[in-house]
């Protein structure tokens, strides 16, 4: 693990899922690793086996796939979020998400075959896995219907709540995409908001 900063950011995000003991904990922390991310590198790329799952430890990255020629942005991953293709890591198969990063990133990530070997060897951590995806789960569906029953007005007013650091950080088109409206509407919706 890089640095003690990171192997405490490993330990609390885990530890809002499960409680792992000192042993427990020395089996796991040397299999988180640091990975730096230049500004609009790619963290996963759609059509790669994704082999990493990742705690942001800095910056932002955006999750996108293409379509028809455009980017379709699904979502944003930052400070002590997870990050990654969550789909392609659990499936094992070619990703369809890209993971760009907006800003220069910081990621403390652990390979898939030393997550299933500590979800062998530490019965928290397969716990730990299962409650990760039923929080991606819930988190899914929450978008769904908010993209299906409320207004633009309504989602843009959602994001500013939830993560208004993101309109200073996130390219309007990005933002735009991922409320489903054009960067036209966003750009008129900003501006009555200000």
């Amino acid at each position: 693990m890089a640095a003690a900063i990171g192997a405490g950011l490993v330990r609390t995000t885990i530890e809002r899922y499960v409680k792992l003991t000192d042993p427990e904990w020395a089996l796991v922390e040397p299999h988180w690793h640091e990975r730096s991310f230049a500004k609009a590198a790619f963290v996963s790329r759609a059509e790669v086996v994704e082999q990493w799952f990742y705690i942001v430890r800095e910056g932002v990255q955006r999750l996108y796939f293409e379509h028809d020629g455009n980017e379709h942005c699904l979502g944003f991953a930052y400070g002590g979020s997870w990050s990654g293709d969550y789909d392609s890591f659990v499936r094992q198969r070619p990703g369809r998400f890209f993971v760009q990063a907006v800003t220069e990133s910081k990621l403390i990530g652990i390979r898939r075959s030393d997550l299933l070997d500590l979800y062998d060897r530490i019965p928290a951590m397969e716990r730990f896995g299962r409650l990760i995806l039923e929080e991606l789960i819930v988190g899914r569906a929450t978008r769904e219907v908010e993209q299906l029953s409320l207004s633009a007005r309504e989602r843009y007013r959602m994001l500013v709540q939830r993560s208004p650091q993101l309109l200073q950080i996130i390219a309007q088109k990005d933002i735009a995409s991922y409320l489903r409206m054009t960067p036209e509407t966003f750009s008129r919706m900003r501006a009555r908001e200000i």
